[in-house]
């Protein structure tokens, strides 16, 4: 029964995720069809004047909500455990973020993305929690760590441009570095996972100048793995941001991000279920060459 009810909550897990990436994606498809609308039939293209762009800001991600599960591989299945409502972890972080493009010509380029995330907790459990085949009990004052470091490089193809609109899409990986790790000093136990998974991801990218100082882009990329049992998953990253161009080199804009991933890991001695998901907002610097 209660292997049930996990499986149960799973599967409603992966609905939820397949609708909203299929709701993204068909978005993602109306607006590129919306933007190339916009663009006057024959209009002459133009080369891009710069090679080279690099974003840096201030990613603030709120509303993060996490949910994971550390079951040793000997042992029975153990139970999802809220990082916020149970560990009293934090749903709120503040950052750096970097993004970065090099365009080899006009249709040809690489991206490139980095940040890093750090959550904390530290709370008296209200139930007894299994975490790796290890209780903690009610009552016990548990110390909890959750970090993200994500690395994105992609190669983009540009399927239409001219000097207003541009459309293409996208083929990369985005590499994610997750800990998890609950520590109880009363009990003088402590247990944590790390896992680092290079996930391969599509994507759709579309940029817009209102004029030739104000313009909108917008990214989505989307994945979904199963690797021999080991790695399984899926992850959906949507980012959409406004700049100004202040000078012909720089640039301030702000974006807003919306990310959502559930992932199973399977080591040698145990497997990190995890279900994840945040809004983010950004203000940033842009330099271009």
């Amino acid at each position: 029964m209660y292997n049930l009810k996990v499986s149960v909550r799973g599967l409603l897990y992966t609905m939820r995720l397949m609708l909203c990436r299929r709701g993204f994606l068909a978005a993602s498809v109306v607006a590129m069809f919306m933007l190339v609308g916009a663009v006057t039939a024959g209009a002459e293209e133009e080369n891009f004047p710069e090679k080279f762009m690099l974003r840096f800001g201030g990613y603030t991600v709120t509303n993060a909500d996490t949910v994971a599960r550390l079951d040793a591989n000997s042992l029975p299945a153990g139970v999802y455990i809220g990082f916020a409502d149970t560990l009293g972890g934090d749903t709120r972080a503040n950052v750096g973020r970097l993004d970065g493009l090099y365009r080899f010509n006009d249709k040809h380029g690489i991206g490139l993305s980095w940040y890093a995330l750090r959550f904390t907790g530290s709370k008296s459990l209200s139930r007894d929690i299994t975490w790796n085949g290890v209780t903690y009990p009610v009552n016990a004052q548990v110390d909890s760590k959750l970090n993200f470091d994500v690395y994105k490089l992609n190669y983009q193809y540009s399927v239409y441009h001219n000097d207003k609109v541009e459309l293409g899409a996208s083929i990369g990986f985005h590499v994610m570095h997750v800990f998890m790790g609950i520590t109880a000093n009363n009990i003088n136990h402590s247990e944590g996972q790390a896992v680092t998974a290079p996930l391969p991801v599509l994507g759709l990218f579309a940029d817009y100048k209102f004029t030739p100082r104000f313009s909108a882009f917008y990214n989505y990329q989307v994945f979904n793995i199963n690797y021999q049992d080991k790695v399984s998953g899926g992850l959906q990253d949507f980012l959409f941001g406004l700049e100004y161009r202040l000078f012909r080199n720089f640039a301030l804009g702000a974006a807003y991000n919306r990310f959502a991933m559930n992932m199973k890991a399977k080591g040698d001695n145990a497997t990190l279920y995890l279900e994840t998901k945040w809004n983010g907002g950004m203000l940033y610097g842009s330099v271009y060459f």
